[in-house]
């Protein structure tokens, strides 16, 4: 079933929690002191059923300006928030710092509830309203529908409930198909049952059984049992308040600002880049390197703002900031977060994380700045599309199931904006990995040149060795993207390749007439030699051929087929080798067996020279070895 999270928010002892139990039945208040002073401490929960069926999660944030650490656990995740008003008192600071964290957060469907309408005079409840309208100008809730109740009675509760049901037909539904996302916002141990975590799941899904990371502190655990709204379910999504019971955890290993996720997906950092703006209302400018209290999520810590673009941060400015975090925590590309001042502590600003493991940076770096700004855009704009590019640029090479597990996107977007970038030959595919076009063009640039060079200095060689070329790409660009991006490059005709060596495409040895006396002395030497061969060193002193042209000649010899390379120091002349095997064909059409004496007997060869053909016989799968013999393989 749909879930929506609906959440308040509004100065204290305005009548938030009244308001809840009012279109719930269910008092968010769970602690004596609550009851007892009347206030909201922490984050309180209730699930409320819309007309039409679908169930949704109400959040409910303390109003007081003490318990706003607790206000901003809540916050995150809200697809609809009731902002509350007291008709008695009208707009107060903590409706105004409500609304800025609010409109920092993203929040972008709310309504106005004005309540206690049943205290005041209709001509003072119309003041009220001209003053919220007022306050809320040029505000995400500029338009928003207002509403007055009278909780306790009852008044206007029905209607509202209507209301809420009319505004959240149209909301997007949260990406159940994306990495799990779960910020923790209460931990506590029922006995019996062991340690249970609830939270507002923003992305992804879970099922019973599971085995989720819990960042920090890093430790995988197994979901033993799911709850939404005190219902066991099998599987929950995205969209929705749960309890998890975890199995093998204990209460203190897990608190308020740590992520249950799919392991290997998310990971704790201690450097944000991030884009930051002061509210015009800030009491005072942000000088580099100032602490501020930072808030992402569910966790809280202190973070160092080093301004990269400006000397200082003015009150309406925006800048871009590297935050350097006393604590670390998770974050993703795109997290809303919001900053309060360090003493005393008021909100001040917030902004969005660009990229959550950036590099330490300089200031006024215009390359950083460039790119910051590229990842500043919407997705829509091309800021997904700047992610993926530094993404490829890092990992140099991935394919889809490493982007998605690097970027977080989910397969689907990760997808699209890969085709966009093919689209415009930012992006190539090679194989099942994509890499940055730019890289590809560099890689190929650099292998072709490598050839050239090789071919020139050895021009009797086929070719270089596929190890050795692979040897000038960076170590992170994989065998497997490797042998791709060769293939690739031979059906573009750009190079050939045969067995392990690599050559132009049109590349053919062509020996001077001096190189042409060394082949065809050394060949009739091996020829000569039949099957009882020099060895490579004394071959070339024979031959009278340096010795430093070793790899050259014999790369020509054996890729023309003239010598077979049994060893770096054992070759025979074709001819013998073919001798060899037609001895062995021999042999099995009259015996079921081999063994390296007979072998050598019929060979006329010495015990050396029998065994290593043998076994290269058994590397090569013509024969194979069975205890002291050999029987046939595929002659």
């Amino acid at each position: 079933m749909e879930q929506l999270i609906i959440g308040t928010a509004g100065h204290v002892d305005h009548g938030k929690t009244v308001l809840i139990k009012a279109l719930t039945g269910i008092d968010t208040d769970r602690f004596q002191e609550e009851k007892e002073r009347g206030i909201s401490i922490d984050l309180g929960f209730a699930p409320f059923k819309l007309p039409d069926g679908r169930l949704a999660g109400v959040v409910d944030v303390p109003g007081h300006e003490k318990f706003i650490h607790n206000m901003l656990a809540g916050a995150g995740g809200m697809d609809l928030v009731m902002l509350v008003v007291d008709a008695t008192e009208g707009v107060m600071p903590q409706t105004r710092e409500h609304l800025d964290i609010l409109e920092i957060l993203g929040t972008k469907n709310g309504i106005v509830v004005i309540t206690k309408i049943d205290l005041v005079e209709e001509e003072w409840r119309e003041l009220v309203q001209d003053e919220i309208r007022e306050e809320l100008a040029g505000t995400f809730l500029e338009d928003a529908p207002v509403h007055a109740v009278a909780a306790l009675k009852g008044e206007g509760i029905e209607e509202l409930k209507e209301l809420i049901h009319k505004l959240t037909l149209d909301l997007e539904p949260r990406d159940s198909s994306g990495p799990l996302r779960l910020p923790v916002d209460r931990s506590f141990v029922i006995s019996g049952f062991g340690t249970v975590i609830t939270g507002t799941l923003i992305q992804g899904s879970v099922r019973v059984g599971d085995t989720v990371s819990i960042v920090p502190p890093g430790i995988e655990v197994r979901v033993r049992n799911i709850q939404v709204h005190d219902t066991d379910v099998n599987e929950a999504g995205a969209g929705t308040r749960v309890a998890l019971n975890l199995s093998g955890l204990e209460k203190d290993q897990v608190l308020r600002g740590s992520v249950i996720c799919n392991p290997g997906y998310y990971r704790q950092t201690d450097l944000v880049d991030v884009s930051v703006e002061l509210l015009e209302k800030a009491p005072r400018k942000l000088k580099n390197l100032n602490p501020v209290h930072f808030f992402l999520g569910t966790a809280r810590t202190v973070a160092r703002m080093h301004i990269l673009d400006k000397e200082e941060l003015l009150p309406g400015q925006s800048a871009l900031v590297q935050c350097r975090l006393e604590k670390p925590l998770v974050a993703e590309r795109g997290d809303p977060f919001v900053i309060r001042s360090y003493s005393p502590m008021t909100t001040i600003g917030g902004g969005k994380v660009l990229d959550p493991f950036p590099e330490r940076h300089r200031r006024f770096r215009p390359e950083v700045i460039e790119h910051l700004e590229e990842l500043k855009k919407a997705p829509s704009a091309g800021g997904d599309s700047a992610f993926i590019r530094r993404k490829l640029q890092e990992l140099v090479a991935a394919d889809i199931s490493r982007l998605v597990k690097e970027t977080r996107l989910g397969q689907g977007k990760a997808e699209e904006v890969l085709q966009e970038l093919i689209a415009i030959n930012q992006v190539q595919k090679i194989g099942d990995s994509y890499l940055l076009t730019k890289n590809l063009k560099e890689f190929e640039e650099k292998l072709l040149e490598e050839i050239e060079r090789f071919h020139k200095k050895e021009p009797l060689a086929y070719g270089i060795s596929r190890a050795r070329l692979k040897g000038l790409l960076p170590a992170s660009f994989g065998q497997r993207e490797y042998d791709a991006l060769l293939d690739n490059m031979q059906e573009r005709k750009l190079l050939a390749v045969k067995s392990d060596l690599v050559a132009k495409y049109d590349f053919e040895p062509e020996p001077s007439a001096a190189d042409q006396e060394k082949i065809d002395r050394l060949s009739e030497l091996y020829r000569n030699s039949w099957l009882q061969p020099p060895s490579v060193r004394e071959a070339l002193e024979k031959a009278a051929v340096n010795q430093d042209r070793k790899d050259e000649l014999y790369s020509y010899l054996v890729s023309n087929d003239i010598l077979v390379k049994i060893s770096e120091e054992l070759y025979f002349h074709r001819d013998a080798y073919n001798a060899a095997l037609d001895l062995l064909r021999k042999h099995f059409a009259d015996n079921q067996k081999l063994t390296l004496a007979e072998f050598r007997d019929i060979s006329g060869s010495s015990r050396k020279f029998a065994q290593a053909l043998l076994e290269h016989f058994d590397q090569a799968k013509i024969t194979r070895r069975v205890e002291d013999h050999r029987v046939p393989h595929k002659l």
